[in-house]
């Protein structure tokens, strides 16, 4: 299966950890370069970097700029082994976000910040325009599930989210082909976003624990998770 292009841009940044061409806390080119250096898109850049930052693996400081983690522990990936598997049928991708997602959400309306809040419920917003317009909604649904895993301030289960998120990309976009199912996932972003800011974690855990179950039970229901 082809790569997306921000998972080849993801790539080619852990090559650049890995072999030591980008140090731990050095400062990186902006996004506009590293587009420019690679070949991709900036939005290709962006979502590679985000997978990232939800790893700790990068940080991105505003008004500063993209640098690698000092953290030399960050730097190797959890996920290297678990990607080494031949196969992740789409049921086991979503069994891993439903044990871990539901916890984030949870975490996110306890421990999020209000301008975390408030741009999660941006994003959630954001996705329902770009249905209603037919606009491609991926990169928001990314961001709004990782903007939740870093509101959440638990770096362990945002490590694993980020690996999970990287594997499933793909089957984002075969749920998406499912019935109904982007609509439903934008109420549900609408519904998590909105207990997430009244600060309801038990109303935000249900509901996102909610959100992916619906997609778990119609990728059962269709046969194609096995």
């Amino acid at each position: 299966m082809k790569k997306l292009a921000h998972e080849e841009v993801l790539r080619l940044m852990e090559e650049r950890i890995r072999s030591g061409a980008w140090k731990a806390g050095e400062r990186l080119p902006t996004m506009r370069q590293l587009g420019e250096d690679f070949g991709y898109s900036v939005t290709a850049v962006r979502e590679a970097l985000r997978v990232l930052e939800s790893r700790r693996v990068v940080s991105i400081e505003h008004g500063r700029g993209l640098f690698v983690s000092t953290d030399p522990e960050l730097l190797s990936d959890p996920g290297d082994r678990l990607r080494g598997m031949e196969t992740h049928s789409l049921q086991r991708l979503l069994e891993a976000r439903l044990a871990i997602e539901p916890e984030l959400a949870a975490y996110c309306a306890v421990r999020g910040t209000v301008p975390q809040a408030r741009l999660i419920r941006e994003l959630a917003d954001r996705m329902e325009a770009q249905l209603a317009a037919g606009e491609d909604h991926f990169t928001t649904d990314m961001q709004f599930h990782q903007e939740i895993a870093q509101g959440a301030d638990n770096p362990l289960l945002a490590q694993m989210l980020g690996v999970v998120a990287e594997l499933s990309a793909q089957g984002r976009r075969e749920t998406d082909k499912l019935p109904h199912m982007r609509e439903k996932a934008a109420g549900y972003h609408r519904l998590i976003a909105i207990a997430i800011q009244e600060r309801q974690p038990e109303q935000a855990r249900a509901l996102m624990k909610a959100h992916i179950q619906d997609m778990l039970n119609a990728i059962q229901e269709r046969g194609s998770g096995q």
